[in-house]
């Protein structure tokens, strides 16, 4: 068997799908939880927080005109 044959087997794939959630969830905690001067020194969670924040804010005062 050369190695073209082995590395198509799905037991050679088997590991590539846990690396890539790995690298992903990484990133995603390193974009959250790291400050940034765009968001005027927050977090991106802090920031996305802030921003749900005032749309519900909006929405209520939306919902409770006549």
């Amino acid at each position: 068997m050369n190695s073209q044959q082995r590395a198509s087997r799905p037991a050679a794939q088997r590991g590539q799908a846990m690396i890539e959630y790995v690298l992903v969830a990484a990133l995603l905690v390193l974009a959250l939880f790291t400050t940034d001067a765009v968001f005027d020194g927050k977090t991106g969670a802090q920031y996305l927080a802030d921003m749900i924040r005032a749309f519900f804010r909006s929405l209520t005062y939306f919902l409770s005109l006549p």
